[in-house]
C-alpha cells in the first residue's frame, strides 16, 4: 500500500487531535481552516476523506 499523505496525531497539550500533513508534519488546512483540537472521531473521518480526495487528485484511484 502506498503511503498516504494525511494521519492523525494526539496533541501534547490537550486531549484532542490534528491532522497532519506528512510532508510537512504539521496540522493541516482544509477550506482555511486549520485541522486540529478534533476528537478522534472527527479526526478520523478527516483523515480517510483527505486521503480519499488526494487519491483521486493524483489519479492513483479508478472510479467505475
Amino acid at each position: 500500500m502506498r503511503n498516504l499523505r494525511y494521519s492523525a496525531r494526539k496533541n501534547d497539550r490537550d486531549e484532542y487531535w490534528s491532522v497532519i500533513d506528512i510532508f510537512t508534519g504539521q496540522p493541516t488546512f482544509y477550506k482555511n481552516i486549520q485541522l486540529d483540537c478534533l476528537d478522534f472521531d472527527e479526526v478520523d473521518d478527516m483523515v480517510d476523506c483527505l486521503n480519499y480526495l488526494n487519491i483521486r487528485r493524483i489519479g492513483t484511484l479508478k472510479q467505475s
